[in-house]
């Protein structure tokens, strides 16, 4: 199941942007994995192609959280994350953790409860971190 989503929002004050695309398969166990030619969109210059970047980070921490975010018997599951999208100047803390969450849900065709949301400020706020104990 292949899911995408595209965080796209202005503010009074700044502008937020962020696309994920992943693919979601059954497996024996949860895990998340994000694809050696994952940024194959973004102009050069918005990558320095050094290692695991703070967006491959924030990439496998939202398919994490989409996947916390799951009924339980939903769980075993692998993330690849196939492409991610930036704009230097327009991609904030949280924002591709954000839009990897939501691709996560959309390939899945499920949404949370209490689903991560775009406060007045456009900052990403993720509800369910407020909620301690939600282990795999």
């Amino acid at each position: 199941m292949d899911g995408s989503f595209r965080l796209r929002r202005q503010t009074n004050r700044w502008a937020r942007f962020a696309e994920v695309s992943v693919r979601v398969v059954p497996a024996a166990s949860a895990g998340v994995v994000v694809r050696a030619d994952v940024f194959r969109w973004n102009h050069p210059a918005a990558v320095d192609g050094a290692g695991d970047t703070g967006a491959e980070a924030e990439a496998r921490d939202g398919a994490w959280y989409a996947l916390r975010e799951l009924p339980a018997g939903l769980r075993s599951l692998l993330v690849e994350v196939t492409g991610i999208a930036i704009a230097p100047a327009d991609t904030g803390p949280g924002d591709v953790k954000f839009a990897a969450a939501h691709a996560v849900w959309q390939a899945l065709g499920h949404l949370p409860s209490r689903p991560p949301f775009t406060g007045e400020d456009g900052n990403p706020v993720f509800p369910a971190e407020e909620t301690p104990d939600q282990n795999l």
